[in-house]
């Protein structure tokens, strides 16, 4: 386990020049930062969305942009409709 005190006191010393680097490392491991997922658990996954691929591959783009364009205005509308209690 890293002891953060440690950490923050080293960081606190490091020149300006390498608190840059630092603070581009950080960024870029931030960006490539993969969640990992066992393998059973994306065939389960698979799985169940397999009838949403199956319904979609048979839309055209204007219906799917129609049925995101529903969804979209229900989560408002709930959002909304929490927001006002």
């Amino acid at each position: 386990m890293v002891d953060m005190q440690r950490l923050y006191e080293l960081i606190d010393e490091l020149p300006r020049q390498e608190l840059e680097q630092l603070d581009r490392y950080i960024h870029q491991r931030r960006l490539t930062t993969v969640w990992s997922v066992p393998a059973e658990e994306i065939k389960a996954i698979e799985e169940l969305m397999r009838p949403t691929h199956e319904l979609t591959a048979q839309m055209d783009e204007q219906e799917i942009n129609a049925v995101l364009d529903e969804a979209l205005a229900e989560v408002r509308r709930e959002r909304k409709t929490q927001n006002s209690h």
